[in-house]
């Protein structure tokens, strides 16, 4: 996910930041894992008081805003890939490459995207 040892970007799908942040969690144990700070089909980067295990599974658990989707949230399986301490020393980034995403949790995504991304 990120750049390789000559600095290449590896990322292939164009990440989209959303207006505002939504919370992440552990839909294992339900516990506040960070919040989103970008997404694309592929992945997603989390903010977060701690830093994340690299090169773990996940089953994450996003809740979405009711005007985007039927469902208030939406759960799917990802991989830490990298994860390193914030501008903001408080805080760390972590970047999951998302493994497990159904079609309709897909389409939710989308629409999330469409509706509150934002390009840098």
């Amino acid at each position: 996910m990120e750049g390789d040892k000559n600095g290449v970007e590896q990322r292939q799908a164009t990440r989209r930041h959303l207006v505002f942040y939504l919370r992440i969690f552990d839909g294992m144990s339900s516990r506040v894992m960070g919040h989103l700070m970008d997404i694309s089909p592929k992945g997603l980067m989390l903010l977060s008081d701690e830093p994340v295990p690299v090169n773990e599974e996940y089953r994450l658990r996003m809740r979405l805003p009711t005007e985007v989707v039927d469902r208030d949230e939406i759960i799917f399986g990802a991989v830490s890939r990298w994860c390193r301490q914030d501008d903001n020393p408080d805080f760390y980034v972590t970047g999951f490459q998302i493994q497990d995403m159904d079609d309709d949790t897909e389409k939710a995504v989308g629409q999330l995207i469409e509706e509150f991304g934002f390009l840098d």
